[in-house]
């Protein structure tokens, strides 16, 4: 698997809990999901890629802050859905109706593994456990997911969302209409498929080149979406986070890099 490609999936995976200071564990401080990045002002636009301006620290579930390109990306989370016209609203219901019917087909990770899909990164609270296929590399296409996101990693685990990843400079257009709120990550170290230190966090190159890791500034966009019965998330279809998402023991408790078992 091309490391970029393995890169973009594993750092989807960060959760919340992903944002603390490496090597030390830690218990998530019961922060409101609804309110997990307040205080954060977007720009008009940011739908498409302009930066906005953060006028205070964005925490995530954790209580944690988020430092770099999330923070900025997080943010429009925030702002209510923009209206949108009976002719984009018809097209989104019909993209989300395929992206549904696209999870759907593989219920299970032994679904997964089965067509092709492999775990990268285990399971984040908040994110879930990314599941990446090559599909869904080129141009957006609801059918055509990046990764599938389960609610762990045993062969039985649940599917319960998607993955789109895409775009350059700015967001990608993606699902009709303004509200697909795209995200990136900054300050990645890897080591093959393996992330050193938490994302968002401000890792810096030379701490990343003195562990042996390859340092990836910011990644490519990429959207979650919780078009599964049952799973939707209550931050928003396509929130980076879904707040439903806990380690086995109901908590967002994780290691030091953001990772427990799931559900």
């Amino acid at each position: 698997m091309p490391l970029l490609v393995v890169a973009l999936a594993t750092v989807a995976l960060a959760s919340p809990s992903a944002r603390d200071h490496a090597g030390s564990s830690h218990r998530a401080h019961g922060v409101d999901p609804a309110a997990a990045a307040v205080g954060s002002s977007p720009s008009a636009g940011h739908r498409h890629g302009s930066e906005p301006s953060a006028t205070s620290e964005t925490v995530g579930l954790d209580g944690r802050r988020v430092e770099g390109v999330k923070a900025l990306d997080v943010a429009a989370e925030t702002q209510p859905d923009e209206p949108l016209d009976p002719a984009t609203r018809v097209l989104l219901a019909e993209q989300l109706v395929i992206a549904r019917e696209t999870a759907l087909r593989f219920p299970t990770t032994a679904d997964a593994t089965a067509a092709g899909y492999r775990l990268v990164g285990g399971f984040g609270p908040g994110a879930g456990a990314h599941y990446i296929g090559f599909s869904g590399l080129g141009g957006f296409d609801p059918s055509r997911p990046a990764a599938l996101i389960y609610d762990g990693t045993s062969p039985t685990s649940r599917i319960v969302g998607l993955m789109y990843l895409g775009g350059a400079t700015t967001a990608p257009e993606g699902f009709a209409g303004p509200n697909d709120h795209w995200h990136r990550h900054s300050g990645v170290c890897l080591k093959g498929a393996d992330v050193l230190f938490p994302v968002d966090a401000g890792v810096t190159r030379d701490r990343c080149a003195a562990a042996g890791g390859l340092f990836m500034d910011r990644t490519t966009w990429m959207v979650h979406a919780w078009v599964v019965p049952a799973w939707e998330s209550p931050a928003g279809v396509f929130s980076h986070e879904n707040p439903n998402l806990r380690c086995a023991d109901g908590t967002y408790d994780t290691d030091e890099i953001g990772r427990c078992e799931g559900s």
